[in-house]
């Protein structure tokens, strides 16, 4: 996929990719300053994200400067050029507290969605980055303003992943533009992977809720095309419809009790999902955030039987 500039408003731009890429503007008296919302998922970008930002500079007839790269999160296609970046420019990192462990040290990731020391195939750099050191953190709901006016505030969003932050940008001109990270899918992408990646069910919905009631301007997922304010309310929903049909889907097949595994294996054959090795680590990690968000919800229970524990749908 070649990489293509976008402007979204004024001064707002990103870099459309597999994982898109925010640009902020902030224009000086001297000089114009770049910050990034997360970067590319393949580290051989990074050259190419400078050559774009180079290219946007000489609209501006100024010399320019990366300043910041804002990490909604920590996964691997979300920060793949960082470690080049900051080594090239000199650009400060930002990320939450929750995510900065992984982001010096990948292996905490894959050992979540292993359940253990991470398999081999996982710790290719397609899903292990580079680590980055020495980032500095972000505080969720805090605000930033630059010296030309526009106002960047920074918006938790739980769910996808342990301390996911959005980045929510008012321009002069009064335009807000939602880098909503992972936090909401676009019909395409959820066509295409019904089972999204999730750690905490509740909080993705209560996410999408929050995203809604923002009433932003334009909405960029991060995987996905950007979404008008009159799109987002109906792409939140359908993402709610797939999460509550997940879990229906769980409950009725939990009716007979199952193992995790036995559940996994009836899911992928369901969704027709392929039976790969990334695919199995990623939506079973996802399938058991499911289970443990209907057992707290008390809609089904566990058993250990001959030394295999069974879930089962609790009786209405």
């Amino acid at each position: 996929m070649d990489l293509k500039l976008n402007e979204i408003s004024d001064n707002v731009y990103y870099i459309s990719d597999a994982t898109n890429v925010g640009i902020i503007c902030e224009k000086t008296y001297s000089h114009l300053n770049f910050y990034l919302v997360d970067t590319c998922g393949s580290p051989d970008r990074a050259s190419d994200i400078l050559e774009i930002l180079e290219t946007l500079a000489e609209k501006f007839k100024c010399k320019w400067k990366l300043k910041a790269i804002f990490v909604t999160h920590s996964h691997a296609d979300h920060i793949s050029c960082c470690a080049f970046l900051k080594e090239k420019t000199q650009c400060k990192i930002f990320c939450t507290q929750e995510e900065r462990g992984n982001l010096e040290k990948q292996t905490y990731e894959q050992a979540v969605i292993c359940g253990g020391w991470p398999l081999p195939e996982l710790q290719a750099p397609f899903y292990q980055a580079r680590p980055v050191l020495d980032a500095q953190l972000i505080k969720p709901e805090s605000s930033l303003l630059l010296c030309d006016g526009t106002k960047i505030t920074f918006i938790a969003l739980p769910g996808h992943h342990f301390g996911m932050t959005g980045v929510l940008v008012k321009t002069v001109s009064g335009k807000e533009v939602f880098f909503a990270a992972d936090s909401i899918f676009d019909r395409d992408r959820m066509k295409k992977y019904w089972i999204p990646f999730l750690l905490d069910v509740g909080s993705f919905k209560m996410t999408l809720r929050r995203i809604v009631t923002l009433n932003a301007d334009f909405l960029l997922p991060s995987h996905g095309t950007l979404l008008k304010n009159h799109e987002i309310e109906s792409t939140a929903e359908l993402n709610r419809y797939a999460v509550l049909t997940t879990e229906k889907d769980i409950c009725t097949i939990l009716k007979q009790p199952h193992t995790q595994e036995e559940l996994l294996k009836i899911i992928f054959e369901q969704n027709k999902i392929p039976q790969r090795l990334g695919q199995y680590v990623l939506i079973g990690c996802t399938i058991r955030s499911y289970v443990s968000y209907l057992y707290r919800c008390g809609k089904i229970a566990c058993q250990m039987k001959d030394n295999l524990l069974y879930w089962q749908t609790i009786s209405q």
